[in-house]
């Protein structure tokens, strides 16, 4: 945490909740991912240029680089996989921003999210987005300048920047109701 940084938990509210559940899960392929079936698809990644390093199971895309699994899709600048015995243990985009998107089952607009850096820790399940995070999802909206999400636990903070006033933002619009209650006659 850098100085004048403040960590603010976020308690379930409902939708933003939600919304920031299934961004952080649409990440990697898992089993629980939204979208039944994305992770048996194909991941296509497109870049200018690739270095591989078997013997330390490392990987750093670069130049324009686009990623696409099923619904969910990344653009970065770089992105590089660092992997053990065939397993992926870390992940991490960085760009000016980097771009995620998905459009979940069930849902009906797609999730987008921006951040100078994304990192997933395959291992211990946790994703940190950093520098001017923006989640939005409809009309729903989330800034900050680092998010923190613990998968397994279900925990979630976020800080502001002093740009901000250390400040993180959301604004969460009222769910729309399918039916439409008449007053009786």
């Amino acid at each position: 945490m850098m100085p004048g940084e403040r960590i603010t938990p976020i308690t379930d509210s409902g939708g933003l909740w939600f919304f920031l559940w299934l961004l952080c899960f649409s990440l990697l392929p898992l089993p629980s991912q939204a979208r039944q079936n994305d992770s048996d698809d194909s991941i296509h990644i497109n870049a200018r240029s690739v270095e591989a390093n078997e013997k330390t199971g490392t990987a750093v895309y670069r130049g324009n680089v686009m990623l696409e699994q099923g619904n969910l899709s990344i653009r970065a600048d770089r992105l590089e996989v660092r992997s053990r015995q065939n397993q992926t243990e870390y992940v991490v985009a960085t760009g000016q921003p980097v771009k995620l998107r998905q459009l979940a089952d069930g849902q009906n607009e797609e999730i987008q999210a921006e951040a100078k850096k994304v990192e997933y820790h395959v291992i211990s399940r946790k994703v940190d987005m950093l520098g001017n995070v923006t989640l939005r999802q409809g009309a729903d909206l989330f800034t900050g300048h680092a998010l923190h999400y613990d998968i397994d636990a279900k925990h979630l903070s976020a800080t502001g920047d002093d740009s901000h006033d250390g400040r993180i933002k959301a604004v969460i619009q009222p769910k729309k109701s399918s039916t439409h209650s008449t007053p009786a006659p």
